[in-house]
């Protein structure tokens, strides 16, 4: 087996360090030090001094008043809510033999939305806010834009509903209707009432 005949090197001996914890008491008695030379310099005058006779009047105690809360800033958020109306779903209506009589101009005209008439798309309500966000993401990926209303309901539950719109034509609302359709999403028509 090979030898190391080369001689190692001791470590020299160390000259007594001064320990952490010496410094750190040391820097503390010095800030306590300074501390109190600004607190003699600055403190408050002596009860007999000459400043001390002219005290500034004190201000009268007010009385406590509770903030009002802030007034918002739009009403929309209080009157949407109390303007909705849900829209039946049309029965598809059974087609009789060839034999079918073409509705007239006025029933067609009667049947159709003014320019006042406004719809919302409801694509679904959860408990959960995250639920709710993810419902958002994915209409997005289809190309619907949604917002996420907080609604409580009886002042104990509170959901989250996933909406759409507002819609002022119906060709846009069935265009819409079927390409959630189409992705397995069920809607929830609402009719605003103006």
């Amino acid at each position: 087996m090979a030898r190391d005949y080369k001689s190692r090197a001791h470590p020299k001996p160390k000259k007594g360090q001064t320990p952490g914890w010496v410094w750190f008491a040391t820097g503390v008695l010095v800030g306590l030090f300074a501390a109190g030379l600004v607190w003699l310099k600055l403190g408050p005058p002596a009860p007999g001094s000459p400043g001390s006779q002219t005290a500034a009047p004190r201000p009268e105690p007010k009385k406590e008043q509770k903030p009002l809360p802030p007034k918002p800033r739009f009403d929309f958020y209080t009157e949407l809510p109390e303007m909705e109306v849900v829209v039946p779903e049309p029965e598809p209506e059974a087609r009789p033999g060839k034999a079918t009589q073409r509705p007239s101009a006025a029933a067609v005209t009667q049947g159709a939305p003014t320019a006042s008439t406004a719809y919302m798309l409801q694509m679904g309500s959860f408990r959960k806010y995250a639920d709710a966000d993810r419902m958002k993401a994915g209409l997005a990926l289809l190309g619907i834009e949604a917002r996420i209303q907080k609604v409580n309901i009886d002042n104990r539950d509170i959901f989250h509903r996933v909406r759409s719109g507002p819609y002022y034509s119906s060709r846009q609302v069935n265009r819409i209707r079927a390409r959630l359709r189409q992705n397995g999403i069920n809607s929830l028509l609402i009719k605003l009432k103006k």
